[in-house]
């Protein structure tokens, strides 16, 4: 089961600060080369040593990705959030932005609508209906759910946002609203797709080092929570990856949202699009998960987490590993093993850990040895990858 840090040790500028920068720097390049195109990726000195510079991009493709970037309200909005670190972050970001407008929305409706309707036109209120409170009042005019006169202080919620009868303002449409920052946000998503078409894609056939990671070669499935087929293309193994957010080329089916509807709001049904798991069900994403496995096949059971954060953004995923290792205990070989890249990185998983299952299993679980934490250069890994687990099945 692999995450981002898998693609990150091969160079590929798949880190979330890599997406907003080389996107943001298209519109000061003068031409799109690969020393222009990467050269500020938090990765470029391992992209240098690993890939081809003779690549090729297709400047019409690029210019239509440029034109997207500016009319995007949702890649506009990250682009200035210079605090997000990670893709954990974003996701945390999403919410953030649902919930102050929604609840910003909700507060809207009660208070000016609170005494009856109003004769369209006659909509104008104060920036102290949220108290002066510039964040709220920011991400509303950001999002163009309001217009905002900062001198004035006057903030209108817009026309197109109202519901309206016999020449009235009678409600706030939330509706419209929803399907105002959900086109938004799946425009983002063309982005995001575009990004990885354009400038990861083409690094799989300009590696330096054509020679494989075949210490895999013993895995009998593969799942990612990546969008890229690093794993195959980079191992060369023969089996099919389970793509469980999703896969670039097609971004109708990407993953890319909040884990779950936050708790204690009000209307759940306006977070549901923006969920990854109504994503899976709308995109016929691969949400199958271990039930792909062949059960009862295997006189052992092996689990390696490879490049991912295991944050509680994927504990449904985690708790089924572990779940899944429960349920066997009669099964002769039965382990999780963590691969890291270092000694102190495995700190930071065993605590995320910890939050998801509790002490208690965590630690039973080490104690037997079915949870490992190896490295990755170790011979600890090989001997895991190539421990006997009497394969009946043939790839």
């Amino acid at each position: 089961m692999t995450g981002n840090g898998f693609d990150l040790h091969f160079g590929l500028p798949t880190a979330y600060k890599d997406f907003i920068i080389i996107l943001s720097s298209l519109e000061s390049i003068s031409s799109y080369t690969f020393e222009n195109i990467y050269l500020n990726s938090s990765n470029y000195t391992k992209i240098v040593s690993s890939y081809n510079k003779d690549i090729s991009f297709n400047p019409e493709s690029i210019e239509n990705l440029e034109d997207l970037l500016k009319q995007n309200l949702w890649f506009r909005f990250f682009r200035s959030e210079l605090e997000i670190e990670s893709w954990i972050d974003f996701e945390t970001k999403i919410e953030y932005v649902l919930k102050l407008i929604f609840s910003s929305v909700k507060y809207f409706q009660e208070k000016i609508f609170d005494l009856g309707s109003l004769k369209i036109g006659n909509r104008v209120s104060k920036s102290t209906l949220f108290n002066n409170n510039i964040e709220i009042i920011e991400v509303l005019n950001f999002f163009k759910i309001i217009e905002w006169n900062v001198e004035s202080g006057e903030l209108r919620l817009k026309e197109e946002f109202f519901i309206q009868k016999y020449g009235y303002n009678t409600g706030v449409n939330t509706e419209k609203i929803v399907k105002h920052l959900h086109t938004e946000f799946l425009g983002f998503r063309e982005i995001f797709n575009l990004y990885f078409t354009i400038f990861v894609a083409p690094l799989y056939e300009n590696l330096i080092d054509k020679s494989l990671d075949d210490r895999f070669k013993t895995i009998n499935y593969h799942f990612t929570f990546n969008y890229t087929p690093t794993f195959n293309k980079m191992c060369g193994t023969k089996i099919s990856t389970n793509y469980l957010h999703g896969q670039i080329g097609d971004g109708t089916n990407l993953v890319l949202g909040i884990n779950d509807i936050p708790d204690n709001v009000i209307n759940k049904i306006h977070y549901i699009p923006f969920t990854k798991y109504f994503q899976k069900l709308n995109g016929n994403t691969d949400f199958h998960f271990l039930n792909k496995i062949e059960k009862n096949t295997f006189s052992g059971y092996q689990f390696f987490f490879y490049g991912h954060s295991l944050d509680i953004s994927d504990q449904e995923y985690i708790n089924e590993v572990f779940d899944f290792i429960d349920k066997i205990k009669t099964i002769e070989i039965r382990k999780i093993i963590i691969v890291i890249h270092n000694i102190e990185s495995k700190a930071k998983l065993l605590v995320n850990l910890i939050n998801i299952r509790g002490k208690d299993d965590i630690v039973k679980k080490m104690k037997e040895n079915i949870l490992r934490f190896v490295l990755l250069d170790s011979e600890g890994l090989n001997y895991e990858l190539n421990v006997n687990i009497n394969r009946s099945i043939t790839f």
